[in-house]
């Protein structure tokens, strides 16, 4: 048994001391290229060694911009005005702000864009009450957050109508004429 032991110990002594041999190929050896000796850093007054950046340097290559040459089809938004919910809170704001509760009607606007953030109509309603409360720089901030939503025309022109109206508020020459401007164009 002891016999057995060692000769399957010597066997796979030999199986792997045979493995670890190097093996020998006849294949020409390439040309050793001289080493460039790199240059030695430059000392400063200071003691300091600057040694240069061995690498090459990055080439640069001209980008090239693609401009596309059509407009882009607009995105139709899935605001959530279908919801019946929003539909109903949109209605309390509206008879709110009738009604000059304009706590009430923000508090409703807000809950009705909780739902639908992507809803132009509730940036139109809290752009309105905005200028209710003489809130005139919120009020232009809302309704151009509104114009990047909008879908319709009609939706645009009473989001531009906020506009101006803030900015007659604000007694700003340039929101006014803007405003004008794109009402014409509507």
């Amino acid at each position: 048994m002891l016999f057995k032991h060692i000769i399957v110990m010597v066997g796979l002594v030999g199986l792997v001391g045979c493995q670890s041999l190097p093996t020998q190929t006849n294949a020409p050896k390439k040309k050793e290229e001289p080493v460039q000796e790199k240059p030695q850093g430059v000392k400063t007054p200071d003691g300091i060694k600057i040694t240069p950046y061995d690498r090459p340097e990055i080439k640069r290559e001209p980008l090239q911009v693609i401009v596309p040459q059509q407009k882009a089809p607009a995105q139709k938004f899935n605001d959530g005005q279908g919801l019946p919910v929003f539909k109903q809170l949109m209605q309390q704001a509206q008879s709110a702000l009738k009604q000059g509760q304009w706590d009430n009607a923000e508090k409703f606007a807000l809950q009705a864009q909780r739902l639908a953030p992507q809803s132009a109509e509730t940036f139109l309603y809290l752009a309105l009450i905005a200028n209710h409360k003489n809130q005139a720089a919120n009020a232009e901030s809302l309704a151009r957050r509104g114009l990047s939503y909008a879908q319709s025309n009609a939706m645009r022109k009473q989001l531009w109508l906020t506009i101006l109206k803030a900015g007659q508020t604000q007694k700003n020459n340039q929101t006014i004429q803007e405003a004008q401007a794109r009402l014409k164009s509507l």
